[in-house]
C-alpha cells in the first residue's frame, strides 16, 4: 500500500503540471506519476493518477499508452516500453499483468544548448531500485484500457 502523503503529493504535482500545460494551450488533460513502490520484498514501478488511483505499472497499462502523445513533465516528448517484470512466469497471472521493475524511456527532441541547438534523443532505463524522484507524465486523455 502506498502512503496517503505519497498519493497526495503526486496528485499535487499532476494538477500543477496540467495547469501549466493548459496555460501554454497544450492539449494535455490527463496525467500520472511514475514512482517506486514496494511489491513484496522488491521494488516495482507504480503509477498514481489525478483521481488518486495507485497501482503497479504493468505491461498491459503501458500498452494503453501506445500511439499516444506523452510528455515528460509536460514538455519533453517521450515513449515508454516495458522492461523487466517482477514475478515468475509460473504465476497464475498473465505476464501482461505482472508489475514492472523497469521501463525503457525514449526522450525525443531534447535540444542541447551546448551544441548550438542540436537535437538529442535519449534512451534510458527507469528502474524502480534507482528511481529517486517521481516522474510526471502528461497525455491528452485517460487511455480507455486504464481503470477509472
Amino acid at each position: 500500500m502506498v502512503p496517503f502523503h505519497t498519493v497526495a503529493f503526486a496528485q499535487q504535482k499532476l494538477r500543477s503540471a496540467v495547469r501549466r500545460a493548459a496555460a501554454q494551450h497544450q492539449n494535455l488533460q490527463y496525467g500520472f506519476v511514475i514512482h517506486a513502490r514496494r511489491r513484496g520484498a522488491r521494488n516495482a514501478l507504480g503509477v498514481i493518477t489525478l483521481s488518486g488511483e495507485s497501482l503497479a505499472l504493468t505491461p498491459r497499462l503501458l500498452e494503453g499508452l501506445t500511439g499516444r502523445t506523452l510528455r515528460l513533465f509536460g514538455t519533453a516528448p517521450i515513449q515508454l516500453s516495458a522492461g523487466a517484470t517482477i514475478g515468475s512466469d509460473l504465476e497464475l497471472r498473465a505476464k501482461a499483468d505482472l508489475a514492472l521493475a523497469s521501463v525503457m524511456m525514449q526522450v525525443d527532441g531534447v535540444t542541447d544548448p551546448a551544441a548550438s541547438g542540436h537535437v538529442v534523443e535519449v534512451e534510458a532505463a527507469v528502474m524502480a531500485d534507482a528511481l529517486a524522484q517521481p516522474l510526471v507524465v502528461l497525455t491528452t486523455e485517460r487511455p480507455e484500457t486504464w481503470p477509472l
